[in-house]
């Protein structure tokens, strides 16, 4: 059913591979291509597989679906490989390497992750890979990638989207695909202007007194939380920590990282026995009884601050607004 589907269509798949905000990088290529009118199709999907990608094509690509955007995700050394000779990207772009998915079995170093990520791109394939990852490991560009610096101002406001460097590399790779496909300044400045982030990963909160702040309510990935310092702008967020779960990751792996991020001056974390029994007893974070919790909270919102609460908006009646106002 895939290759007779296959035969009759044609879109213009555009592939985004890298550690952190794929997500949110194929939701903003998805908007803007339809605010440019054209008609596209966003496969994602937490582990997405070649199975999982022939199905979501002989279900929702048609002779009239111009485009598709994916994201292609590393679980292995050759996930990302059988992805891309599952549905070949016709543009790609490798944008960040974390140290995720590290550890007996899986990946040796950041280099074996970028290698991995590396193959999403076919013969002959346009590739826009980020210069950061290039000089992090020391290496020249490979054959057919065009390194890309990555956008140190933002083209316009977006009140849903944090001061990040990942928000910057999602602008970037936007930038250059709308020039790819011709796509016009203004549409493309409407569409940054508009964008918001998709699978309730960055949630933009406002509180009863008008404070905004980010609400992050996915697993404790140290990669992933580690992002939201990474600042265009050099401002370091409050990071209020109420629950901590990491999943499924593999803490060796990134035990660096995860000190990093803990021991940062400016994270503390709620002192209950789960917190202190999912984060390793050799990272000495900054515990705070609930009444100083709430205190901190209170002295900071308004700032940049990030509140997490592992796994919360996984459950979609979750409201972190409402959550918010009534607990603080």
């Amino acid at each position: 059913m895939y290759e007779s589907a296959r035969v009759k269509t044609n879109p213009y798949v555009v592939g985004v591979t890298g550690s952190v905000a794929k997500t949110t990088t194929i939701a903003f290529h998805e908007h803007l291509l339809r605010e440019a009118g054209l008609p596209v199709v966003r496969f994602w999907s937490k582990r997405l597989t070649p199975l999982l990608v022939q199905t979501h094509y002989v279900n929702r690509v048609d002779e009239g679906t111009g485009f598709i955007v994916m994201e292609y995700s590393a679980y292995g050394h050759d996930h990302v490989a059988e992805l891309a000779r599952t549905l070949p990207p016709n543009i790609a772009f490798l944008t960040n390497i974390y140290d995720t998915h590290i550890g007996p079995g899986q990946f040796k170093d950041r280099r074996d992750i970028c290698d991995s990520k590396l193959r999403i791109r076919p013969n002959s394939v346009t590739g826009y890979l980020n210069q950061m990852v290039l000089n992090d490991l020391g290496i020249e560009a490979p054959e057919g990638w065009s390194p890309f610096d990555v956008d140190q101002e933002f083209i316009a406001n977006n009140p849903y989207l944090p001061p990040t460097l990942r928000t910057a590399e999602m602008q970037t790779t936007g930038r250059l695909l709308a020039k790819e496909l011709r796509i016009p300044e203004s549409v493309f400045i409407n569409a940054f202007e508009t964008f918001k982030p998709q699978e309730r990963r960055i949630i933009a909160v406002t509180l009863k007194d008008g404070a905004k702040i980010f609400f992050d309510g996915d697993a404790t990935y140290g990669s992933r939380q580690m992002s939201w310092f990474e600042t265009v702008n050099g401002s370091t967020p409050v990071m209020m920590v109420e629950e901590v779960n990491f999943g499924d990751e593999d803490l060796d792996g990134q035990h660096d990282l995860v000190r990093k991020l803990f021991e940062s001056d400016s994270t503390f974390v709620l002192d209950t026995e789960i917190n202190r029994s999912r984060i390793p007893v050799d990272i000495n974070p900054r515990y705070l009884s609930a009444s100083d919790f709430r205190d901190r909270f209170n002295r900071n919102k308004g700032g940049y601050m990030v509140y997490h609460k592992a796994l919360a908006t996984r459950d979609n009646s979750f409201d972190p607004e409402n959550y918010l106002n009534r607990k603080f």
